[in-house]
């Protein structure tokens, strides 16, 4: 558990896995779990997906409060990506999850994650990218710990480039432990599984981040109103692929060759 950023991005390389503790206050945690908790009550009520009874979900988790986005940004995994993928780096997958019993019924489908697996497109045949395209900031909303559902993964597996073939495979495995508030950064082609549910909270938001060419999972920037957009930071607009949206015509493409060539030039 480092926060030195060299040696946040040595341990990456390294294991494929690092902890960054204390990047969010206790108070700030529990703010957002209630909100998060209560996103998950209203999905429930008007029958949007959520999960199940074992695994709740909130994909695009901002959206049901925009206050979420402060979820997108932290300045260590923002130097972090940065260093690892571009400056130009963007939003390719978010979600929020819990993996909780829940005791009053069972609901929804079976949520992914279940055996083992990676996250990466790119790991096939031995060969992969290095370093690699895409990595997951995890941002522990509750303790993760053995006995509350903390991901299952194996250290240095994202050096293999290729996935597991036996998703239900018995291997020696670690826990995904660490203290609310902390940020959990991973090469997303490190092998790993959700661990067992249990009726404690355990919010996680994962955050996959990858280069601008990438398509995202949804269309982010079709998700908030002109009003919301101005109240967004440079940065969380460049997530939401603002900056990387293909150009509308000529004129627009020159516009976007222009900003390009002044970029290499300040180099």
């Amino acid at each position: 558990m480092v926060n030195n950023l060299d040696e946040i991005v040595a341990e990456l390389k390294t294991d494929g896995i690092v902890v960054v503790n204390d990047v969010y206050s206790s108070e700030q945690c529990d703010e957002f779990r209630d909100i998060l908790d209560r996103a998950v009550a209203k999905r429930r009520s008007i029958q949007s997906y959520c999960g199940d009874d074992t695994n709740q979900v909130l994909d695009n988790y901002f959206t049901d409060d925009p206050s979420l986005l402060e979820l997108l940004y932290q300045p260590i995994t923002d130097k972090v990506m940065r260093r690892m993928i571009d400056d130009d780096y963007v939003l390719i997958s978010p979600s929020a999850r819990n993996r909780r019993l829940v005791v009053d019924g069972k609901f929804g489908k079976k949520t992914s994650g279940h055996g083992w697996h990676t996250d990466s497109r790119f790991t096939q045949g031995g060969r992969g990218f290095e370093p690699s395209l895409c990595y997951m900031a995890v941002v522990l909303i509750d303790d993760f710990a053995c006995d509350n559902g903390a991901t299952h993964f194996i250290r240095g597996s994202h050096k293999l480039y290729q996935r597991p073939e036996d998703r239900d495979a018995d291997l020696d495995y670690e826990n995904m432990v660490g203290k609310a508030g902390s940020v959990v950064i991973f090469d997303t082609a490190l092998w790993h599984r959700v661990g067992e549910a249990s009726r404690k909270s355990r919010w996680g938001v994962f955050n996959t981040f990858g280069p601008w060419f990438m398509k995202p999972y949804h269309r982010f920037w079709e998700m908030f109103s002109e009003q919301e957009f101005s109240e967004m930071s440079p940065i969380i607009k460049q997530m939401l692929h603002c900056d990387s949206l293909p150009p509308r015509d000529h004129d627009e493409s020159m516009i976007t060759l222009r900003r390009v060539r002044e970029r290499v030039e300040c180099v």
